[in-house]
């Protein structure tokens, strides 16, 4: 008997000591988003650039995990990679996307690593297009839809609605340098009444030295808003006043999406550049489609966009978060049509 219970008690020693209080909880997610597209760069002679592409849109590999070390105390990790279905890229980082260590409680939320900024996460929550053909990005400032580097982000707990966003790159490149001279903040403040939503952000990267010579600083400003107009239906807008290398430009779109039924959604969204300091360079960009719904999980959509672009100008309709390109030419406007799938696991 007495064997019996010594048994248990270092049975008992034993489990204590390899089962932690409170286990972790793991998980692993992702996203295949595959498209077929027919494009055409508007372009004539040796500049044209038209034809059909299989495209890997930003598809993606998550591993997670996150535990409640004490009361109102969690600790959280990530680590995102993008995957190429199409073998278009070889890339030797695994963490290409958000990855990051993080802590949360009452305080609000700390996190240190590489991830989206308060001002890219502006475009991406009023962008009806995301990682397809007509990506907002295709339009704006893509130095302002980066992740930072050797990033501390910080985030408040919600006060009445309202929410503040801070982060800090002690060097936005992929060097090992620590001059500080590419450092960058991004700041946003968002407040949620509703079914209203509503963002303002400010960004400001160092652009290094060149020569012995400190560049200028790149600046941004973006606002965006969202509305749910009713169930199944949401408008969405979106301006951005950015300053680059001493070109100071506009961009404003508008966009909405509507639920015919639980099974296909209406969606369409226009933006337009005004031109900048270099003038003649503005452009717009339309694109409409229609989403087809399995459950959650698994999505198949059609889409056609296409640019009007001035003379100096040459926006595309692809590029900007969707894995197809396309050379563009200077004053000749670009459409596609894509028949895509997303499926997220």
């Amino acid at each position: 008997m007495k064997k019996k219970i010594l048994a248990l008690a270092i049975g008992a020693a034993v489990t204590a000591f390899t089962v932690p209080a409170m286990a972790a909880e793991v998980s692993v997610s992702g996203r295949a988003h595959m498209s077929i597209d027919q494009i055409d760069n508007g372009a004539s002679g040796a500049a044209k650039d038209s034809g059909m592409d299989v495209a890997s849109n930003a598809s993606r590999l998550r591993f997670a995990a996150k535990t409640e070390v004490v009361d109102g105390l969690t600790a959280m990790m990530q680590l995102e990679q993008t995957i190429n279905f199409d073998r278009r890229t070889n890339k030797d980082v695994f963490t290409s996307r958000d990855s990051f260590f993080g802590l949360k409680g009452d305080f609000g939320l700390v996190r240190l690593g590489y991830f989206d900024t308060p001002t890219k996460k502006v475009r991406s929550f009023t962008d009806m297009f995301g990682d397809r053909i007509g990506d907002a990005r295709n339009m704006t400032k893509g130095t302002f839809d980066k992740r930072f580097h050797n990033s501390v982000h910080y985030q408040t707990p919600e006060f009445s609605g309202l929410k503040l966003d801070a982060q800090y790159s002690a060097n936005n490149n992929a060097d090992d340098e620590l001059d500080n001279e590419t450092d960058a903040t991004s700041v946003s403040l968002t407040y949620k009444n509703g079914p209203l939503t509503v963002m303002v952000a400010q960004e400001s990267q160092g652009a290094g030295i060149t020569g012995g010579v400190t560049n200028d600083r790149k600046e941004a400003i973006r606002l965006g808003a969202t509305y749910n107009v009713m169930k199944g239906m949401r408008v969405a807008a979106f301006y951005e006043d950015a300053n680059e290398a001493s070109n100071d430009n506009t961009v404003m779109g508008l966009g909405a999406y509507y639920d015919l039924n639980a099974d296909y959604r209406l969606r369409g969204q226009y933006y337009i550049a005004d031109e900048s300091s270099a003038k003649n360079d503005g452009g717009s960009m339309m694109v409409v489609g229609i989403d087809r719904k399995f459950g959650k999980d698994l999505t198949l959509y059609a889409a056609y966009a296409a640019t009007s672009n001035d003379e100096g100008a040459k926006f595309s309709v692809v590029g900007g978060g969707h894995g197809s390109s396309v050379t563009t030419v200077n004053g000749k406007d670009v459409s596609a049509i894509s028949l895509g799938a997303i499926y997220n696991f």
